[in-house]
Parts: C-alpha cells; structure tokens; sequence
C-alpha cells in the first residue's frame, strides 16, 4: 500500500481506492465531481501531505494539467487547511491579475470529504521549475549576496501585499518559499498558519520552532514586523550563516548584515513593519554595493 492509499485509509469516510495491478488510486468523493489521481508524496509536513496529481480523465493521457493535492494526515490538518483556503481566496480575489498573483500558490479546488469524518483537501494548480529555498540550500550552502539582493526583494514585494489586507503569512520559512531560478520569480506558499495582524501565531512548525520572534515564543500579538523577522532568516539560512543565532559569514557584504539585522531585533516595535518601504532602502543599498540591476543567474538541477 503506497503512503497516499495509507492517508486516505486514515481519512476514511467520503473515498474509496479503485485498485489495480499498479494499486493506483482514484480519489473520488460522493455526490461530488471531484477526482484526483495521485502521482507520487513530493513533501510531508506537521500537519498535511503534499501530492502531485492528475485529474481522473488525464491520468491515461500526456497529463498536460498537474496538480498539487494537500492533504491532511492528522485532525488539526482540517483547521489549517481551511484558514490556507480562506487567506488564499481573500488575496487571489484583491490580486486580480496584476502582478501579485504570480507570487501566490494558484487554489483550483477546495473541497470537503463527507461522512463521519470530514475533511478539506486544498488543490493547487502545478507549475514547473520552481525550488524550496530548502532545496536551493542544499545545491548552494551559501549563495552570493546578489542572489541574496533579488530573493529578499521578491520576499519583500508579496510581504508588503500581504500586509495590506490586513493579514501575515505566519510561517515564512525555507519550506515555503519557492523560487524560480530561471526566471527569478517566487511564490509564497504554505498558508495554513496565517492570521490577521495583531492576532497571535499558533500554527508553529516544529522543526524551525527556534525561528520564530519572541513575540510568537510568548504568545503574544503578532504584526507585519513578526513576517519581516522570518524573511530575514531565510537570507542568512541562504547565505550559509546560522538563522537561530542570526550569524552571517564574512562572505555577506558588512552593510547587508546590518539592513537584515535591524529586521532581527529583540522588540517588534524596533523593526521595520512596511515590506515596501523596506525595498526603497534595499534598493539604495544594493545600488550603492553592486551599482545598477543586472539579471544573475542561478543554477539548479
């Protein structure tokens, strides 16, 4: 029984497998159209699994169409990926099709399971070429400061978005920020801890539990700066220092050390709370270390 017939065996009520020699699994729901044929487990975390799939109707054809099913494999997976639909809809709705849009993970389907045990499996739409910076470290231990320059800008630009509804990521974290080397894009994925500014941050990932700020430590209010504190230890996790300590190597430019670091201090009030205000002073920084923009191209197998 492969890893996706064991979770839905857990979720019981609502699927059923049409097994073959293969032991494939159609993933149905009653009453629904909804129908999902899973490829393979691409990532597992606290609460969901994370599935490529394809429809039922293109599983037997090029499959042109993936998608990316999530799926809870314990109880208060349900809640988390129902706060992700709710937080994901709000922003893909102010978006439209500017911009912003490109920076969030595209949620085709959200549905529930019936029966005793219900529960929401979010599905996002598949698209090609993108990393975690997890898997960006794990090529490049320590990236250049240029590198370093267009993710935080990227980090920043759909930070300064988010805030503006009035809501915070709650888990910038390594595992959830993607980025497309060859176009330098990135997406922000990994909604299920959101919660609107001034709320307190809960849904704590248990392996970057010793990331988080103190204000999220002592279960107290959390606000844009408390975003702002995570994306700048994903820079120094990038650049090969150490993110709990706030440690950068001498390879970081002396004045990119100090500009991460005024987002890493003990009191949220002391930190920068505007994403984009932040990209100005970035911006006049990176000018002043590296002169004017140049693409620089990042490698990944």
């Amino acid at each position: 029984m492969n890893s996706f017939t064991s979770v839905l065996s857990w979720l019981c009520d609502g699927y059923w497998p049409l097994a073959d020699e293969d032991e494939e699994l159609v993933v149905r729901i009653r009453d629904v159209r909804h129908r999902y044929t899973p490829l393979r487990l691409l990532a597992s975390g606290d609460t969901a699994d994370i599935h490529l799939a394809a429809t039922a109707e293109e599983s037997h054809t090029a499959m042109e169409t993936l998608y990316l099913l999530k799926v809870a494999h314990v109880p208060e997976g349900n809640s988390n990926l129902d706060m992700e639909r709710k937080a994901l809809r709000t922003l893909l709705s102010v978006a439209g099709n500017t911009t912003y849009r490109d920076y969030l993970p595209e949620l085709v389907d959200s549905f529930r399971t019936r029966g005793r045990l219900p529960q929401r499996i979010n599905v996002f739409q598949w698209k090609a070429g993108f990393s975690t910076l997890e898997q960006v470290h794990e090529q490049h231990p320590a990236l250049d400061g240029r590198h370093l320059a267009w993710i935080f800008k990227r980090l920043l630009t759909v930070l300064g978005f988010v805030h503006r509804q009035n809501l915070l990521h709650g888990a910038v974290l390594p595992c959830h920020a993607l980025i497309h080397a060859a176009g330098h894009g990135l997406q922000l994925v990994g909604w299920g801890g959101s919660v609107a500014v001034g709320q307190c941050i809960r849904n704590v990932p248990a392996r970057y539990q010793d990331w988080y700020p103190p204000e999220v430590q002592q279960q107290r209010p959390a606000s844009p700066a408390t975003d702002l504190f995570l994306a700048a230890r994903c820079l120094i996790y990038l650049a090969g220092g150490d993110p709990v300590t706030n440690r950068m190597p001498d390879a970081v430019p002396r004045q990119m050390q100090r500009f991460l670091k005024t987002c890493l201090l003990e009191s949220a009030a002391m930190r920068p709370d505007d994403a984009w205000k932040l990209i100005e002073d970035f911006d006049d920084l990176l000018y002043a270390l590296y002169g004017p923009p140049k693409f620089h191209k990042l490698t990944l197998t």
